[in-house]
């Protein structure tokens, strides 16, 4: 009972962050026509896989390196990692994110995104910080500031300018919603600097800073390659088929989504016991079982509201879109497994698994997403999408346990008899 008095307290701030992307999305399809909608979600889609490799891989490592100075109260270390990531994202971040905008530009076919690309040299740095302070804000034990910060307040401060500027000038461009979204992510990152700076004023700053990098960078593959997956299919979408499949495509993607308030709440929990010295299976197995349950009930209500859910989005093919969706409910079924598998190899095993399932997997999603969707269209795409999300999921599955960090029944949440004497 108090493991889930604990998630419905974190769900409450991770189901914002992703309620407010529903919320920005629904206002944005309403007020933008179905090209420009589907434009802004490929350029968004971009943003958030470039976020990771922008913030040299801090952005996931912060949690994994901040932590431990916490509890050890090494507050002059931690306010010299707090310099190093701020420089990183800013000054590697917009030089990165310069290159590949550059390249994109070059292969893209559609002319309505490249004109809009010079944005990203401003939103994705300053995104690439803004993640990097959410998650050394989790660290810290300011779990609902970090959550609050990580992505709902930029996302609800997008839509509500957004929203502003339409009832006063009755039209909507794609150049004004990247506008909102530039001052929406400065004015949270400000946010989040105020937040931090109190914390850690009083100590002089001690750096390692070679070894914080090499840390990070022994994520950032596996890191930007999840990131990359979970957005691929928006991209090749938009690469394939174009921007009006894709304001076809992306609400039931945000829905879907939804699913993730449940996996953070409970990847927020399962983290620290990882982090802990001697491993307690009969702690993680609890866990999961909830998670287990939770997950499958929850998959459950989706279904029953995804109808009218799609209708509020104004779906130009509704029944399409119906069916999308609940493939990608279905595929949603392993999250538990993969939260955990995936968050046990990043913290206690090697990341570089997590780079090896996802080149495999990716690999064969996308030669099969490519056969799919040339006899199949848009559905068939989403099929190999989902198809690929449980294959990722099970290779990692089977990592873990071959590895030995955790054991199948822990991962699945089954408690034998003999762990169940012990509690």
């Amino acid at each position: 009972m108090d493991v889930l008095k604990k998630v419905l307290s974190i769900s409450t701030f991770t189901g914002l962050n992703h309620i407010s992307r529903v919320v920005m999305t629904l206002m944005l399809a309403k007020f933008m026509g179905a090209e420009h909608f589907g434009t802004f979600a490929a350029l968004l889609a971009l943003c958030e896989v470039l976020l990771l490799p922008a913030s040299m891989g801090f952005s996931s490592s912060l949690m994994r390196l901040a932590h431990p100075l916490y509890k050890s109260q090494e507050y002059a270390l931690l306010h010299g990692l707090k310099r190093v990531y701020f420089a990183v994202a800013l000054v590697f971040g917009g030089i990165f994110s310069a290159s590949v905008i550059l390249g994109y530009a070059y292969f893209s076919p559609h002319q309505l995104a490249n004109e809009h690309l010079e944005y990203l040299l401003l939103i994705v740095p300053l995104g690439a910080l803004m993640q990097c302070q959410a998650a050394f804000l989790l660290a810290l034990d300011k779990k609902r500031r970090g959550l609050l910060t990580q992505q709902c307040l930029f996302e609800i401060c997008t839509a509500l300018t957004c929203a502003y500027l339409y009832w006063q000038h009755g039209q909507l461009h794609l150049a004004t919603v990247c506008q909102a979204l530039v001052l929406s992510i400065g004015m949270v990152v400000i946010l989040q600097f105020v937040l931090i700076f109190p914390l850690l004023q009083q100590h002089k700053p001690q750096f390692k800073t070679k070894h914080w990098c090499t840390s990070s960078l022994s994520l950032l593959a596996s890191g930007a390659g999840a990131a990359l997956v979970a957005k691929l299919d928006v991209l090749l979408v938009h690469h394939w088929l174009g921007p009006k499949a894709v304001s076809v495509f992306y609400p039931a993607v945000v829905i879907a989504g939804l699913m993730a308030i449940l996996s953070n709440a409970f990847a927020v929990l399962l983290k620290p016991i990882l982090l802990e010295k001697r491993l307690d299976e009969a702690r993680i197995g609890q866990l999961m079982r909830l998670f287990w349950l939770c997950n499958s009930v929850f998959v459950g209500v989706l279904m029953l509201i995804a109808y009218p859910l799609l209708v509020l989005y104004h779906e130009p093919e509704l029944q399409s879109g119906h069916t999308m969706l609940v493939i990608l409910l279905i595929a949603q079924l392993v999250t538990p497994l993969r939260m955990c598998s995936a968050t046990a190899i990043k913290l206690i095993g090697n990341p570089i698994y997590n780079l090896w399932v996802l080149l495999f997997a990716t690999t064969i999603t996308v030669m099969l997403a490519w056969y799919l969707q040339a006899h199949f269209g848009l559905i068939g795409l989403v099929s190999a999408f989902a198809f690929g999300f449980i294959l990722g999921t099970c290779l990692r599955a089977w990592f873990v346990y071959r590895c030995g960090y955790l054991s199948g029944f822990c991962m699945l949440g089954y408690m034998p008899a003999s762990v169940k004497a012990q509690l």
